[in-house]
């Protein structure tokens, strides 16, 4: 049976409809915020390897693994290393990100891993946006004579952007070892693609020279050469998560439900780039992805001052030992 876990506190305002994905239920589901992980959940307070998901016969239970703060359903806290049955409509919480599971025959995610990333790309780039942060993809020239400095900015999605020598070209180059259309560069997705445009001097990706037939993925860590000029790849969103993904985990209160922080609450003076520590701009304290909606966290007790029928039970039991204690030292000092 397949079951689906909805990531229910990523936009706090509800404006947006909750990112899920769904398993067919036959593998053991690793919910975290490492990224070899199933589900993955890039915010501090979720330990990289944070609980697991297996099938027993036709059910399902959950598992924490020794997580920092702890796997809750409802308000009920699991125990380390223990299982707890899920039924359908349970509201999971791992660290301070609220999930609902739903088991039913909705068909499974197709291609799990990327959807896997784009989910987790798609949750930094609604907490950056919240507080002012630019998501956008970039690309500029690390090296060259004329065009050191020139920036492309990839705001539409999948359109081909041009680099070349001609003026139409979305990047003109003054080099003159580059081809008048030399490479087209595409936003899909999560992914940024380029392919050479049967240049005469083959774009170069790293060391490998760039294939005309297809589309081959650009990472920030590697280099694009056209002709003499170098070209950087710039990713807010990528690189916010790799950084959140390596951080530490964020202790939470050690009981109730987590507040939101002041970043998310307080709209009147949003931080700016400027402000933040790389810390804070992957999201591990200014931007997290959750914020706990209130009808969803567990409701704190409140100590009354009327009593139970069992205090009054304990209270009766308490005075009756005292008062035959009190018999037998009354019955030893008269002996």
């Amino acid at each position: 049976m397949p079951i689906t876990l909805f990531v229910r506190s990523a936009d706090p305002t509800g404006a947006t409809e909750s990112p899920a994905l769904t398993f067919d239920g036959m593998q053991r589901i690793v919910i975290g915020r490492g990224q070899s992980c199933d589900l993955r959940l890039p915010d501090p307070s979720v330990s990289h390897r944070h609980a697991t998901v297996q099938a027993k016969g036709s059910e399902f239970a959950l598992i924490d693994e020794g997580s920092t703060n702890g796997t809750f359903v409802g308000g009920v806290r699991l125990a380390p290393r223990t299982s707890r049955v899920l039924r359908s409509g349970d509201r999971i919480r791992v660290g301070r990100v609220w999930l609902e599971a739903r088991i039913d025959q909705t068909p499974p995610t197709r291609d799990m891993a990327n959807a896997t990333r784009d989910l987790a790309l798609a949750l930094v780039s609604q907490a950056m946006a919240r507080i002012g942060e630019s998501v956008t993809c970039t690309v500029h020239v690390v090296e060259g004579d004329q065009d050191l400095g020139a920036t492309l900015t990839l705001d539409e999605e999948a359109r081909a952007y041009v680099v070349g020598r001609a003026e139409e070209c979305d990047m003109p180059l003054a080099d003159s070892s580059a081809s008048r259309e030399h490479v087209q560069i595409v936003r899909r997705g999560g992914a940024v693609l380029v392919r050479d445009l049967g240049s005469k001097n083959p774009a170069q990706l790293g060391d490998a020279p760039l294939d005309g037939t297809r589309d081959t993925v650009w990472r920030p860590a590697v280099m694009l050469r056209v002709g003499r000029t170098v070209l950087a790849l710039e990713e807010p969103v990528a690189q916010a998560l790799a950084e959140l993904e390596d951080a530490p985990d964020e202790a939470l209160p050690a009981e109730g439900a987590p507040e939101p922080p002041p970043s998310l609450t307080d709209a009147s003076a949003p931080p700016s780039r400027g402000d933040l520590s790389v810390k804070a701009a992957s999201g591990a304290r200014a931007a997290p992805i959750a914020e706990v909606a209130a009808s969803v966290a567990p409701a704190r007790r409140k100590r009354g001052t009327s009593w139970s029928v069992t205090d009054l039970l304990v209270m009766l039991a308490a005075l009756s030992v005292l008062g035959l204690s009190i018999a037998g030292l009354v019955w030893l000092l008269r002996g």
